[in-house]
C-alpha cells in the first residue's frame, strides 16, 4: 500500500495541501477548528505519518538530538553495562521523544573519534555525559552545536551545564556516617581524574573529615574504577583494618560489589561494617541489606536535561547553569555505633 501523502490528506479533507502543511506544522492561526478536525480526521484515517527526511531537508532541522558517553574507563566499553547510564539515557529519550525530538546514542573516545560521524547525521544539538577537558571538548566547541553537558566541570559558557553539587553531596554522606559515630571511615571509588566528579566526592569526603577534626588517611581511600567486579575486590583490603566501620562508595554499584565481598569474607553488614552508596539506582533496593544512598534522581535528571534541550531548540528562554539537589535515602546498610 502507497504511503498516504499532504495532496491525499487536503483530498480527503477538501481542503489545499497547503492549509494540510501549516496545520501539521503547527501553524493554524488562520484555519478554523472545523477545518482542522477534518485534517486530523484524514490524518488517522489515512494513517499519514510525515517524512521526517524531507521535512529536514526544508528546514534544515533533524529534530534529532545526539547523546554522546564518552568512555572515560577502559572498562565502560559496553555503552548501558552501567546502569546509571542506563536510567539516565531513558529519562532523556522520554523527554525528548514527548516533546517531538528523536535520540541518537553514541559511545565515544576521548579523542571525540566519532564525532564526524554523527555530523553526517545532522543533529540539532548534542548532550554529553562526563566529558573532561581534553580533545573531545575541542571538537565538541568546534562543531559549534547548542550542547548541554551533564556531570562536567568544564568552565566554559559555549556550553549549557546539568548537574549536581558533588562535593556537597560526598559531605553530607561522610557526615551522615559520622554522625552514626562512625571516625574510620573508608572511601571506594573509581579513577580520581583532575576536574571530575569523582575528584570533587573525593573532596568533599575529605572535608567532611576536617570539620570533625577526624585525620584524613590516605590509605583508607581505595580507586580504580565504578565496577560490582572493583568493590568486591575493595573489600579484602577495607577487612584487614579492623578499625574501620564504614565504608562510603562513590557510585551504587562499587557499593553492591563491596556487599557482596564482604559478605564472602564473613562480614555482617552493617554489624561489622556499614556501607552507603551514590545514585540511589534501583539495585539499591534489591541488594542485602538495601543500601542506604545519596540520592539523584537519576531518571529525572535525564529528562531535564531532554527537557532543557527542547527548551533551547525551540528557542525559549534556558538556564546555562542548572543544579539538582541531592538527599540522603536511609535503608538498612548502615547503623549507628556507641
Amino acid at each position: 500500500m502507497a504511503r498516504a501523502t499532504i495532496k491525499d490528506i487536503a483530498l480527503a479533507a477538501k481542503v489545499s495541501p497547503m492549509t494540510v502543511s501549516n496545520v501539521i506544522n503547527g501553524r493554524q492561526a488562520k484555519a478554523s477548528a472545523e477545518t482542522i478536525d477534518r485534517i486530523k480526521a484524514a490524518i488517522e484515517t489515512l494513517g499519514y505519518t510525515p517524512n521526517m527526511s524531507a521535512r529536514s531537508l526544508v528546514s534544515k532541522a533533524s529534530r534529532m538530538v545526539g547523546v554522546l558517553i564518552p568512555f572515560t574507563e577502559d572498562q565502560n566499553q559496553l555503552l548501558l553495562n552501567n546502569p546509571f547510564y542506563a536510567e539516565i539515557v531513558s529519562g532523556i529519550e522520554s523527554a525528548l521523544r514527548e516533546a517531538g525530538y528523536y535520540m541518537m546514542l553514541s559511545g565515544v573516545r576521548a579523542d571525540g573519534g566519532r564525532l564526524e560521524t554523527l555530523q553526517s547525521w545532522n543533529m540539532d544539538a548534542l548532550i554529553v555525559l562526563g566529558v573532561y577537558k581534553e580533545r573531545l571538548y575541542e571538537e565538541l566547541k568546534a562543531h559549534d552545536l547548542p550542547t548541554l553537558l551533564i556531570d562536567s566541570y568544564i568552565d566554559d559558557d559555549h556550553f549549557y551545564h546539568l548537574s549536581i553539587d558533588d562535593e556537597r553531596a560526598a559531605f553530607d554522606a561522610t557526615s551522615y556516617l559520622i554522625d552514626q559515630g562512625h571516625t574510620q571511615i573508608a572511601l571506594v571509588t573509581g579513577l580520581i581524574r583532575a576536574n571530575g566528579v569523582v575528584e570533587r566526592r573525593v573532596a568533599g569526603y575529605r572535608r567532611a573529615l576536617e570539620a570533625h577534626r577526624i585525620a584524613y588517611d590516605p590509605a583508607l581511600v581505595f580507586s580504580k574504577s565504578v565496577t560490582f567486579d572493583w568493590g568486591a575486590e575493595a573489600a579484602a583490603a577495607i577487612v584487614v583494618n579492623p578499625g574501620v566501620t564504614a565504608a562510603f562508595c562513590t557510585a551504587d554499584l562499587i557499593a553492591a560489589g563491596l556487599l557482596a565481598g564482604l559478605h564472602r569474607l564473613g562480614k555482617r553488614v552493617p554489624d561489622d561494617v556499614s556501607v552507603l552508596g551514590f545514585d540511589n539506582l534501583p539495585i539499591a533496593s534489591m541488594v542485602y541489606p538495601a543500601l542506604t544512598t545519596v540520592d539523584q534522581s537519576i531518571a529525572e535528571k535525564g529528562r531535564l536535561a531532554g527537557n532543557l534541550v527542547a527548551s533551547i531548540l525551540d528557542k525559549r528562554a534556558t538556564p546555562r547553569e542548572t543544579l539538582i539537589p541531592t538527599s540522603i535515602i536511609v535503608r538498612d546498610s548502615v547503623n549507628r555505633r556507641s
